[in-house]
């Protein structure tokens, strides 16, 4: 999923590319190359989503080129703007598949991206969306060829609430649910299984709801200072800006106990909206602030600033630098870009190593659902790596499709 409100912080035109398709051509050396299409957006609020990751992924394409191609080939990449528009996502996606390409990436959101991975799926080639967290970008969704790099959402509510109690002692919290898509839900229904099982349903003290647009959340507050017992944290499931919007609120009433996040509310591009931020914690992808514990990170960070100028200013990019790094890996395993044959190394990935962490797929879930995260804290101004966290309890199939919910 992506955000709505640091389009003037994404970096978001494409040095060399148009708005409306282009080519990444590597030199063709003589050999036929193989080619990626990426449906995604570069204009709409989700630019700000896909912008970073996709970037990412091409500067996995440039170094697969320097080393020799592909199975001998280089590879090209082709993108259409989707324009944050489902009906301009499925034409995007079809355009694509008829045009030859092996592999179809889409945005970063379900709801998005899926139009174009159902062209995709049609014409079975593997398609991987760059960022989306809801497991349906799979095969009880989009279908057997779709695939997300991303985890599922309910991981991230359930890490973030096993830290919460584990590790910050948190002992009640308050669910304030931001219901305007099926990220921000998901992400509540992970938090909530994961903090009954361990401390209890009665130790959730309140829930709530909002939509992301929402201009004021007065009636939310209103609500949980009025509980008889008060929390000593509040879980915020939402991304920007509503997210960044319900936060400065709750500071704003007063309310100072440990604010609990999604990964969609981390980066610092947002916090100015909330001065003197403190006591907000998420689980994440990756630093982008120089303190990653992982050495790798810190080197990808450098790279990316070498290739486009800047860093990155989304740590969902390592996503899209790794989901080139899949696919790649499966094709050099099976020394083919047929699809099937690359779909059987793919569903066979048993905590594959790869720069966003170990990777798993099967033939009937296609996103992770207990990859280790970063836990994020906001100090001085910024966020700041505190450590690696892996969920303990996973996530099932009930629950990741939110059954009963």
């Amino acid at each position: 999923m992506r955000n709505k409100c640091c389009r003037f912080l994404a970096g978001a035109v494409i040095a060399g590319l148009s708005l409306l398709g282009c080519d990444g051509s590597a030199s063709a050396a003589g050999a036929e190359p193989i080619t990626i299409g990426f449906a995604i957006a570069q204009s709409g609020w989700l630019e700000n989503y896909d912008s970073a990751p996709f970037k990412a992924a091409v500067l996995k394409i440039d170094e697969i080129n320097k080393a020799g191609g592909l199975l001998g080939h280089p590879l090209n990449y082709k993108v259409i703007d989707t324009k944050t528009d489902r009906e301009r996502s499925a034409s995007a996606g079809a355009e694509l598949v008829r045009s030859g390409v092996k592999l179809l990436v889409v945005s970063c959101d379900y709801d998005f991206g899926a139009p174009a991975a159902l062209a995709a799926q049609k014409a079975k080639i593997i398609s991987m969306s760059l960022c989306a967290a809801d497991p349906k970008m799979g095969a009880q969704g989009v279908g057997g060829y779709a695939f997300t790099a991303n985890s599922a959402a309910q991981s991230e509510g359930i890490a973030i609430a096993e830290y919460a109690q584990k590790k910050l002692a948190l002992k009640s919290t308050y669910v304030l649910e931001d219901t305007s898509i099926e990220y921000s839900k998901s992400g509540c229904a992970g938090f909530r299984a994961a903090w009954s099982k361990e401390s209890g349903k009665d130790s959730i003290l309140g829930n709530d709801v909002f939509k992301n647009d929402d201009p004021s959340i007065a009636a939310q507050i209103t609500r949980l200072n009025s509980l008889p017992k008060k929390p000593d944290s509040v879980f915020v499931c939402s991304y920007t800006p509503g997210g960044a919007s319900a936060i400065r609120q709750l500071r704003a009433a007063g309310i100072n106990v440990p604010i609990l996040g999604t990964t969609a509310m981390v980066d610092n591009y947002w916090l100015g909206a909330v001065p003197q931020l403190k006591d907000f914690y998420v689980p994440a992808f990756m630093s982008l602030y120089g303190d990653d514990p992982r050495p790798a990170m810190r080197t990808f960070v450098s790279e990316f600033k070498s290739r486009w100028g800047q860093p990155p200013v989304s740590s969902y990019s390592v996503l899209g630098y790794s989901l080139i790094e899949q696919w790649t890996y499966a094709v050099t395993k099976a020394n083919s870009t047929d699809s099937d044959t690359v779909l059987a190394v793919m569903n066979g990935f048993n905590n594959q190593p790869f720069l966003v962490g170990p990777t798993t797929y099967r033939k009937d879930l296609h996103i992770q659902v207990n990859r280790p995260w970063l836990i994020m804290k906001v100090s001085d101004g910024s966020f700041r790596a505190v450590e690696m966290y892996q969920n303990q309890f996973t996530p099932d199939t009930k629950l990741l499709f939110r059954v009963g919910s």
